[in-house]
C-alpha cells in the first residue's frame, strides 16, 4: 500500500525540516518528505493520492500514561462527574440501583467532591439513603480514594476495630466505624471486594473507550498495568495482564506497558505474552515498572513539605515506606526495565528525586529515561535536578483545568508558582511528555494541548507555546517510551503514525485549539478512524 499526502500544512516536529509540501507512505513506514515531486518520485504510479485540502498533518498523538482497563470499565458504570450537590449524587445512585440486578453492586465513578455546592466528601449514611439493600462503592475522580455505605463496609468486613492500613486512612465516626471515605491504601479494602465483571462487559467498553483514543489522534499510548493486586483496580488487577491479552484485537493503538508489579518474575514474565514486542516500534512493549510514592491534591494525600492550606492537620504521606521504593527501583533498572514513579507533592518528589540520584550513584546507566510521573508539586532546586539526573516528566495538562478553581486553598498562593511548571522544567532543559491518566482525565489531546499553552488563566507564568505543548505529544512523548527513533515526528524511516486535523494546532489562537477536529487517524499506515465514517 502506498499513499501520497499533499496540499495541506504538513508539520512535522523533525527539527531538520519543519514544514513540508507531501509526505509519502509505503505500508507502515514514511518513505519521503520534502517537496512534492520528491514524494511523488518515491511511490509508484499507482499510489493512494491523498489531498489534504488545507488541513493539518501531524505526527500521530502519543499519551504516556493511562490506564486501559479503567477506560473500559469506566464506560459501564455510572457517571457521577455532573453530580453538585449530595441530594443530585443520592439520585444517580438510586436510579442505578433501581436497574441493578442479582448482587452486583452500585458502582459510581469520576466523583469530584469540588464540583458541590458544599464541597465534602458523600458519608456511608447518606449513601445508605439512597442504596441500603446492596453495596456501593463511590471511586474519587482521581482514583485514590473510595466512598462506602454500610452494606459495602460490611460486605468487606471492616468495622471499628480494622486497622488502618500502611500508606491508607479510614474516615471514622466518633465510636471508630467507618464512615465511608477510604483513602488510598485503604480503599483496598472495598475495591477488593466489588465483584469482576463478565469480559463480555469489559469488551464492550474497550471497543468504546478505544475508538475515543483514536478519535482524540492518539496512536500510542503508555499503558499502565497490574501485575498482581496492587493498584488502583485491587484485587481483580491481578487479572488485568489477562484480560488485556483478551482484549488485544479490539485496541487498535499501540502500547506501551508500565507495571505495577513488585517483583521482577512479573516484569518479565509479562514480556512473554502478547503485549510484547522485543523490536521497537514493531508492535506492543512491556516497558518498565510503575511505583507509587504518594497520593493525590484532592484527597489530601500527596507528601508534601509543608501541610495543606486548607487542612493543616496533615502534609499527605508516602504510600510505601522509602527503602521498599528503592528495592523496586534497583530490581527494575539492574534488569534493564524503566522506572516510572506517581509523585504528586513536592516532597514526594523530592524523595523520589533522591532515590533516583542513588540509583544511578550506584548503578549508572547512561540512557536510563527513568521517569516521575505527574510531578505536580516542584520548586527551583528540584527542577534543575530532574534535569541533570536527565529524568523526563510525565505530566497531565487537564489536571490544570480539573483542579484550577480550588487548588490555591488547598496549597496557598505561594506554592501555586511550581504547581505543573511546565516552563520552568522545558528552560531547565528537563524532557517533558504528555499524558492523560485517563479515564481520570479526558484523553482529548487537543483540549491538553491548549490547557498547556492558555493553563486556563492559571499562574500564566509556565505557560508554553503551542511548539512545544505539541512536541510533548509527539516527539517528548515518544521520547520518554524509548521509541524516538520510529515515532514522534514526520521523517523518513518512521511509522506511518499520522493525524489530519482541520486546523493546525501551531497556527491557531490558543483558546481555538481545543476545538480543532480530528478528521483521520492512521496508526503504522492503516487508518483506525476516519471522521467521515461515521
Amino acid at each position: 500500500m502506498e499513499q501520497f499526502y499533499f496540499n495541506g500544512d504538513i508539520y512535522t516536529v523533525d527539527d531538520s525540516r519543519p514544514r513540508a509540501e507531501a509526505v509519502a507512505v509505503r505500508d507502515d513506514k514514511i518513505i519521503a518528505v520534502g517537496s512534492k515531486d520528491e514524494c511523488e518520485s518515491a511511490l509508484g504510479r499507482d499510489c493512494e493520492q491523498v489531498d489534504l485540502n488545507g488541513r493539518a498533518l501531524l505526527p500521530g498523538f502519543i499519551d504516556t500514561h493511562l490506564h486501559p482497563l479503567m477506560l473500559a470499565y469506566f464506560e459501564t458504570n455510572v457517571d457521577l462527574r455532573d453530580a453538585t450537590t449530595i441530594e443530585e449524587l443520592q439520585a444517580m445512585i438510586g436510579a442505578a440501583a433501581r436497574k441493578a440486578t442479582g448482587d452486583a453492586w452500585v458502582v459510581g465513578l469520576q466523583f469530584d467532591e469540588q464540583n458541590l455546592d458544599s464541597p465534602r466528601f458523600p458519608t456511608r449514611r447518606e449513601l445508605d439513603a439512597a442504596c441500603s439493600d446492596r453495596p456501593v462503592m463511590i471511586v474519587k475522580h482521581d482514583g485514590h480514594s473510595v466512598f462506602a455505605n454500610s452494606a459495602a463496609i460490611e460486605t468487606a468486613a471492616v468495622t471499628a476495630s480494622t486497622p488502618d492500613p500502611d500508606g491508607g486512612v479510614i474516615e471514622r465516626e466518633p465510636d471508630g466505624y467507618p464512615a465511608g471515605a477510604f483513602l488510598e491504601e485503604a480503599s483496598l479494602l472495598i475495591k477488593d471486594r466489588v465483584p469482576l465483571p463478565d469480559v463480555q462487559v469489559f469488551i464492550k467498553g474497550a471497543r468504546s473507550s478505544f475508538t475515543r483514543l483514536a478519535s482524540h489522534g492518539i496512536t500510542s499510548a503508555g499503558a499502565v498495568m497490574q501485575a498482581g493486586e496492587e493498584g488502583p483496580a485491587g484485587a481483580d488487577g491481578a487479572f488485568e495482564l489477562a484480560i488485556m491479552q483478551m482484549l488485544l484485537e479490539h485496541i487498535p493503538v499501540n502500547l506501551y506497558g508500565l507495571l505495577i508489579a513488585s517483583d521482577l518474575e512479573q516484569l518479565t514474565s509479562a514480556r512473554q505474552t502478547p503485549l510484547h514486542n522485543d523490536e521497537v516500534g514493531a508492535g506492543h512493549r512491556i516497558g518498565g515498572i510503575k511505583i507509587f510514592a504518594d497520593g493525590t491534591f484532592g484527597s489530601c494525600t500527596a507528601f508534601m513539605d509543608e501541610p495543606f492550606a486548607d487542612r493543616p492537620d496533615t502534609r499527605g504521606f508516602l504510600t510505601h515506606d522509602v527503602e521498599e521504593i528503592y528495592r523496586r527501583m534497583v530490581l527494575a533498572h539492574t534488569a534493564g526495565f524503566q522506572v516510572a514513579i506517581h509523585a504528586i507533592g513536592d516532597a514526594g518528589n523530592r524523595t523520589c528525586v533522591e532515590l533516583y540520584d542513588r540509583l544511578l550513584s550506584e548503578y549508572p546507566i547512561s540512557e536510563h529515561r527513568h521517569r516521575l510521573e505527574h510531578a505536580s508539586q516542584l520548586n527551583a532546586e528540584i527542577i534543575e535536578d530532574i534535569a541533570r539526573i536527565g529524568l523526563v516528566v510525565s505530566s497531565q495538562p487537564q489536571f490544570i483545568h480539573s483542579e484550577k478553581g480550588w487548588l490555591e486553598k488547598r496549597i496557598g498562593t505561594e506554592r501555586l508558582k511550581w504547581t505543573y511548571p511546565y516552563r520552568s522544567l522545558l528552560e531547565a532543559g528537563a524532557r517533558v511528555a504528555g499524558a492523560s491518566d485517563g479515564p481520570i482525565e479526558s484523553t482529548d489531546v487537543l483540549h491538553s494541548i491548549e490547557c498547556c499553552v492558555t493553563r486556563e488563566g492559571f499562574v500564566p507564568e509556565q505557560c508554553v507555546t503551542a511548539e512545544q505543548a505539541v512536541r510533548m505529544f509527539t516527539i517528548g512523548a515518544a521520547y520518554a517510551q524509548f521509541e524516538d527513533s520510529v515515532k514522534g515526528s514526520i521523517t523518513p524511516g518512521k511509522r506511518a503514525d499520522l493525524v489530519v486535523l482541520i486546523r493546525n494546532p501551531v497556527s491557531v489562537a490558543p483558546s481555538e485549539i481545543r476545538n480543532i477536529r480530528v478528521e483521520k487517524t492512521i496508526c503504522g499506515g492503516e487508518t483506525i478512524y476516519d471522521r467521515g465514517e461515521e
